[in-house]
């Protein structure tokens, strides 16, 4: 009778380890740790940009292209 028992108990024990190992496992398969990756924000540069090289034709005839920070058109000749 003793022996029944001992088995008895050494079989559940073995099955409630195991259920708790098989939803341990589970809850990390779906659920996995979430981490937290910093966000970097980086500093906004005045560096020097290209400008298009599309021209624009001044009623004299003569063609101007873009200049200065924000690429606009300079001024035809007699403009201000």
């Amino acid at each position: 009778m003793k022996k029944i028992f001992l088995l008895v108990s050494v079989v559940g024990l073995f099955a409630l380890t195991w259920c708790g190992a098989i939803t341990t496992i589970g809850n990390t398969v779906t659920n996995p740790p979430v981490t937290h990756t910093p966000i970097v924000h980086k500093p906004l540069t005045t560096s020097p940009q290209a400008c298009s090289m599309i021209a624009k034709l001044c009623p004299d005839g003569s063609a101007v292209g873009r200049t200065g920070p924000n690429c606009e058109f300079a001024p035809c000749p007699g403009e201000k």
